[in-house]
């Protein structure tokens, strides 16, 4: 590629999305990013809602008004809804697979013809080991990553006579503002519910805080920007994240159930 390539990044205000931006528009390439609400103080931060179609569209065609393509697109965007599956509202629910699957699968479809005028591309989804098995009390967050995969995985041959890559990166844990920012889901308090909640919402909060750095899905986008054929999958976190997605292969899924019950401190939990 001859030209600087021009990156769009969707969630590029905070976590991920901005270690990403920062990094990725230290190294020299033309990064614009996403947020609902930029400020006007970077002309580079532009304003989109990924839940909205019209701000959506409108980004887009400033973004190819402003430099005629976008040659990488990373859909980072995204939610944590945390509670038990039976108490979480329909609003939250639905919520949380707009935003993470169909935030990414808006986005992508309205940079796509843009990339196959031009007849290559890559793009990047954000997932996380939670696509590959589920986390308990973050059901909803899981499917929306389940779903994400699956999407991309068939995005991506479909894509592949045209030039265009897809790639999905599948985080552990990492040091964001998640944390502060999710939403809790449990309208009514449930004592068949309530101490496993609590047990696994520490042990939850505890990962994320002494996660890895941001930094380092930055420069894996990097590598992956850079490579002439990326892999559909790249897993990234401490090794105690990468274990789970090996066990869950190769155990019975009895065993494997047992052990991540195990590690959220499930198996002792009872009603209260």
């Amino acid at each position: 590629m001859n030209e600087q390539p021009v990156l769009l990044i969707t969630g590029a205000s905070s976590g991920i999305g901005k270690a990403c931006f920062d990094y990725l528009f230290s190294k020299g390439y033309k990064v614009y990013g996403t947020s609902r609400k930029p400020g006007d103080q970077n002309p580079y931060l532009l304003k989109m809602d990924v839940n909205n179609k019209k701000s959506i569209d409108a980004a887009i065609r400033h973004l190819i008004n402003k430099e005629g393509r976008i040659d990488v697109l990373i859909n980072n965007a995204g939610i944590s809804v945390v509670g038990a599956a039976e108490l979480t509202s329909e609003e939250n629910a639905r919520l949380q697979m707009e935003t993470n699957f169909w935030g990414a699968v808006q986005v992508t479809h309205a940079v796509l013809p843009h990339m196959r005028k031009k007849q290559t591309g890559k793009i990047i989804n954000v997932s996380s080991l939670a696509g590959l098995f589920a986390i308990p009390f973050q059901g909803f967050y899981t499917a929306s990553k389940h779903a994400l995969e699956g999407y991309s995985e068939a995005l991506r041959m479909e894509l592949k006579a045209m030039n265009i890559h897809v790639s999905l990166i599948e985080p552990g844990d990492f040091k964001t503002e998640i944390s502060q920012n999710r939403i809790l889901s449990n309208e009514r308090e449930d004592k068949d519910y309530k101490k496993g909640l609590a047990a696994a919402m520490e042990i939850i909060v505890k990962g994320e805080r002494k996660g890895d750095k941001a930094i380092k899905v930055a420069k894996l986008c990097q590598k992956i920007i850079q490579s002439k054929r990326p892999k559909l999958r790249y897993r990234i976190g401490k090794p105690l994240d990468l274990s789970a997605a090996v066990l869950k292969k190769i155990l019975p899924q009895r065993l494997f159930e047992w052990l991540i019950m195990g590690h959220y401190q499930l198996n002792k939990a009872k009603k209260i």
